[in-house]
């Protein structure tokens, strides 16, 4: 009897190892979902543990948290994928905040972008086009992951990135991306000729720095922010850091107003955690 029980233990054992192996092969390779209308997909890039909003023209008492998230998005179109940023690395998941410190930001990543993505059927092969917001490390930490995707890039944040005098340690996570194949404009770009989906200059966090317009057929229009704001209390309060007040950043904000007002738009402002805590995260999506 003991035999018997073991033979059966082991058979079912070998059954659930098999069926959790086939469920996670389909769900990982299936592919992007097929879609007839757009769809949006909000990812879980990581979060930033921070403690100076003062670097951002706003006091303590005025942010609700300092702290920021760092938010990757996923646009479904019905003539392709574009991904939108892609966070900090996935590298980092599973160690402490307090191991991984850049310029005064402790970095924590609990879910890979690769899983997530895997969890909706894309592979990074998957992926048509790769547009960032803009180079900074939080942005870019795993841009290598998708290098084979098409780059949609403005010209000035491209001569940016590939600068003289950058350094390999900054470089190391998006260096594929130079020989990549690649899109090089200036001013917006709409990625897939139809005004659905359309990047738009907003120059002054970074030279070349872009935010990413969403038209749906429920939710309306969207725009992500990038690093155009940090914080809500930015937008509301009228503040920004000091260093941008003479680099285009409040030319940018005005024209991004005017736009949104224009076409009744949302502004989702990715580094805030009141936004990603409300926000409908992947594997669920807006429309």
């Amino acid at each position: 009897m003991r035999r018997i029980y073991r033979l059966k233990l082991c058979l079912m054992l070998i059954a659930a190892l098999a069926t959790s192996a086939w469920a996670f092969a389909t769900t990982a390779w299936a592919g992007p979902p097929t879609v007839t209308t757009l769809r949006l997909y909000v990812l879980n890039c990581g979060g930033l543990i921070y403690n100076r909003p003062e670097d951002y023209g706003l006091s303590r008492e005025e942010v609700a948290t300092s702290n920021m998230a760092v938010s990757c998005y996923l646009i479904v179109h019905p003539k392709g994928t574009l991904l939108f940023d892609t966070g900090l690395e996935d590298r980092l998941v599973g160690q402490p905040f307090w191991a991984n410190v850049d310029e005064g930001y402790a970095q924590e990543v609990t879910a890979p972008l690769r899983a997530q993505l895997a969890a909706l059927g894309v592979a990074p092969s998957d992926i048509s086009y790769l547009a960032l917001s803009h180079s900074d490390w939080d942005h870019v930490g795993n841009a290598n992951d998708y290098a084979g995707a098409t780059w949609l890039t403005p010209k000035t944040e491209r001569d940016f990135m590939f600068r003289a005098g950058v350094m390999p340690e900054r470089r190391r996570t998006y260096d594929k991306l130079e020989h990549a194949k690649s899109i090089v404009y200036s001013g917006d770009h709409d990625v897939f000729g139809d005004g659905q989906v359309i990047l738009k200059a907003t120059p002054g966090h970074t030279p070349g720095h872009q935010s990413l317009y969403v038209r749906l057929a429920k939710t309306g229009g969207i725009v992500l922010s990038g690093d155009l704001y940090h914080y809500t209390e930015e937008r509301t309060l009228a503040r920004m850091p000091e260093e941008e007040k003479t680099r285009g950043t409040p030319e940018a904000r005005a024209a991004m107003e005017i736009f949104l007002k224009r076409t009744q738009s949302q502004l989702w402002i990715g580094h805030s955690i009141e936004f990603f805590t409300k926000a409908r995260k992947a594997p669920d999506w807006y429309e």
